[in-house]
């Protein structure tokens, strides 16, 4: 990759970049389960009024799999909510002091998912996970670390004059009636 490094003589174009706030990760385990609990866990989420800013799942019949993330202020309600539920409660895992870091748009470049596996790969940026839609790529790291991937990342990506990578301002929490 050293080679394609060299060889870029100037920088992939983007639009933008997007920082999350602070989030904590629950990722549903892959345990060969016969019920689907994706189902109840994101169930009771709507129900308790939980904002998820990130989802992700996939899979077919035993084999699924689901990942989100939540606000870091939402977990202990999020613990309180699932103590009712023990098998539930089994099949998840939770990673604190996340972040989302999303690079927009793409415009469909394989390059720059290639190189921006590779530039965080190689400054050990942890990967909990990672989606890409027809406008952006979304990565997930440690929370602490997205100023630090965001300075990587724009040594090889160039974005619009004027712009800077941004952060949520507000965050919208659901009320119950």
């Amino acid at each position: 990759m050293n080679n394609t490094l060299e060889s870029i003589d100037k920088k992939i174009r983007i639009n933008g970049i997007k920082l999350s706030m602070e989030l904590v990760q629950i990722n549903l385990l892959n345990r060969f389960f016969s019920q689907d609990f994706r189902v109840l866990f994101f169930q009771l989420l709507a129900q308790h009024q939980v904002n998820i800013p990130f989802i992700l799942t996939s899979g077919m019949g035993e084999k699924n799999i689901g990942s989100c993330c939540v606000a870091s202020q939402d977990i202990h309600r999020i613990k309180k909510v699932v103590e009712g539920e023990p098998e539930l409660k089994e099949h998840l895992e939770f990673i604190p002091g996340v972040g989302t870091l999303s690079i927009f748009p793409h415009h469909s470049k394989l390059k720059l998912l290639g190189l921006s596996f590779y530039l965080l790969g190689k400054q050990r940026l942890p990967l909990y996970g990672m989606a890409s839609s027809i406008s952006s790529l979304t990565f997930i790291t440690d929370y602490s670390q997205l100023d630090n991937a965001v300075s990587i990342l724009l040594e090889y990506m160039d974005l619009p004059p004027n712009h800077a990578p941004f952060r949520p301002e507000i965050h919208v929490i659901q009320k119950k009636r």
